[in-house]
């Protein structure tokens, strides 16, 4: 079913430079991805590509089942990735053709296969979420800030709000700032009307400069940064900046056994790839038999 499947994959920091427009989109902080039929594309568009590398068939289905469910990812196991995954893939936001169907059905079963993976190997892993993270580092009872409003907000709020912590979620969009006050108990406000406050915590979930937030202002402040790219910003020493790098750093204690698992799950997605493989090859007159036009 999927050995004409196309995925165009990157995680280079230039990735936005490069653009193709005919294929399906899906980018998160981390990532992006171009995904489309190997049979309507012409591959020549991809030859002087500098970011992006190119998986078709079986090996861009593996990639992206290694993807949703977490084993690609720096944390883990998280969960976030799957959320986005879903997200992206709303029956809404698919292409209104042939392409859109085909690509239903590989969610569908991308969404299956990642819950075997998580089912079987990757329970336990709950504090391997960034709600987790930051829940372990935050104080109760304390006043949060956090700088977004995507998905990566959406999960973290939970954790935030189970230890009685009065957040305050800013964002440009004021219609997913609405969103996020309606689905939790949460304040909103614009980011332009930020100011960090003495003794109070910031979480980014978001890839904005924040250093210009605290320019001038002599105040002891905590900042849980999960920004990729940190815009290579440093703080006073009255900041207590906790970066991306350092919470990964933290958890390298568990990191040889999560080495183990990650090679041990490289055997097991090769396996279910396989085997939905043989499913398309057994399956007589199956979808390799029909044309896939773009409509």
């Amino acid at each position: 079913m999927w050995s004409n499947l196309f995925i165009a994959h990157s995680e280079h920091k230039d990735r936005d430079s490069e653009n193709y427009s005919d294929l399906f989109f899906w980018k998160t902080c981390m990532r992006s991805m171009y995904i489309g039929d190997v049979r309507i594309l012409d591959l020549n568009q991809f030859k002087k590509s500098e970011h992006y590398q190119f998986f078709v068939g079986y090996e861009a289905y593996q990639l992206l089942l290694k993807i949703v469910s977490g084993v690609k990812s720096k944390l883990l196991g998280e969960t976030e990735i799957s959320s986005q995954f879903k997200e992206n893939f709303q029956n809404a936001k698919l292409p209104k053709n042939s392409i859109g169907e085909y690509l239903m059905k590989l969610r569908d079963q991308i969404i299956e296969d990642s819950r075997k993976i998580r089912s079987n190997y990757l329970r336990g892993l709950g504090d391997q979420s960034y709600g987790g993270i930051a829940n372990k580092y935050l104080k109760p009872e304390s006043n949060i800030s956090i700088l977004g409003t995507g998905n990566l907000t959406r999960k973290i709020i939970p954790w935030l709000l189970e230890k009685k912590r009065n957040v305050t979620v800013f964002g440009r969009d004021i219609e997913k700032l609405n969103e996020l006050q309606k689905e939790f108990s949460v304040n909103t406000e614009l980011i332009s009307v930020f100011s960090p406050k003495e003794n109070e915590s910031l979480v980014v979930s978001a890839p904005v400069p924040i250093k210009n937030f605290f320019d001038n202002k002599n105040i002891s402040h905590q900042i849980i940064d999960f920004r990729e790219n940190n815009f290579e910003e440093n703080f006073s020493e009255n900041i207590n900046y906790i970066s991306f790098a350092s919470i990964l750093s933290a958890l390298n204690v568990q990191e040889e056994r999560n080495k183990l698992l990650r090679e041990k799950l490289e055997i097991v997605i090769k396996e279910i790839s396989d085997e939905r493989e043989n499913q398309s090859i057994n399956f007589f007159y199956g979808w390799e038999d029909i044309p896939c036009y773009q409509n």
